[in-house]
């Protein structure tokens, strides 16, 4: 079991993490324990929700103000109120042109953000080539834009906006506390290396298998669940 720290500072992401994998987005509902236990650990410590959402959609699934990053480090503000977009105007006008050319191909889904989007292929019958379908599509990708790849999906996202240089921002605020960051994708490889870099205690923690930058992992949200309830 990781290690559990006194004066936590939680990052925790939504999907995989709080929130088992699901093929159809829309039906990711949180793991059973998680709304009363996130409820308990956000009226004791700081804590903050990850996610490559956007914070509206993500306030569809939590039924409280939570403190929440969105868009895969784009977004910053409160789920169900007040948010601030952080995209630069060049960004959204190439994220407005890629919306308007995704490939028509049997099996790809388009997940709608606010101002961005993920292309989803797990439906796809060839996933190899759906995927180097969508790698044509995106040969041509902008500076302002990073492409972001993830289980069966691929994202776009402004170049130099991640989930690292939000968390770094965020961690910033609170010297006094431990970082403590909970994620199962690539996207959060991000935060466990800006983190990691700050020269100062932290916990990050991989959730799922695969290779890692971060130090510790668990197996699933219901590891999920039994590691956090230590702190409650």
């Amino acid at each position: 079991m990781p290690p559990v720290v006194e004066t936590p500072l939680f990052f925790l992401d939504y999907d995989g993490t709080l929130a088992p994998i699901v093929d159809d987005p829309a039906a990711a509902v949180p793991h059973p324990e998680a709304p009363d236990l996130l409820r308990q650990l956000d009226a004791r410590y700081p804590l903050w929700v990850v996610t490559g959402r956007d914070l509206q959609a993500l306030a569809s699934f939590l039924d409280r103000p939570y403190k929440a990053i969105g868009l895969h480090g784009a977004q910053e503000g409160v789920l169900g109120r007040e948010t601030t977009t952080l995209i630069p105007e060049d960004a959204a006008a190439a994220l407005r042109r890629f919306r308007q050319s995704v490939p028509a191909m049997e099996g790809l889904e388009v997940e709608a953000k606010e101002q961005s989007f993920a292309v989803h292929y797990r439906a796809a019958t060839d996933a190899a080539a759906a995927r180097a379908r969508l790698r044509e599509w995106l040969a041509d990708l902008p500076d302002a834009l990073d492409a972001l790849w993830g289980k069966k999906v691929v994202e776009l996202r402004p170049q130099g906006l991640t989930k690292g240089t939000a968390v770094r921002r965020i961690a910033d605020r609170h010297p006094e506390c431990v970082p403590v960051y909970l994620g199962d994708d690539v996207t959060d490889e991000d935060a466990f290396e800006a983190l990691q870099a700050m020269g100062r205690e932290t916990v990050t923690i991989k959730v799922g298998v695969g290779d890692t930058r971060a130090g510790a992992h668990l197996s699933g949200p219901d590891a999920v669940m039994e590691y956090l309830h230590q702190y409650v």
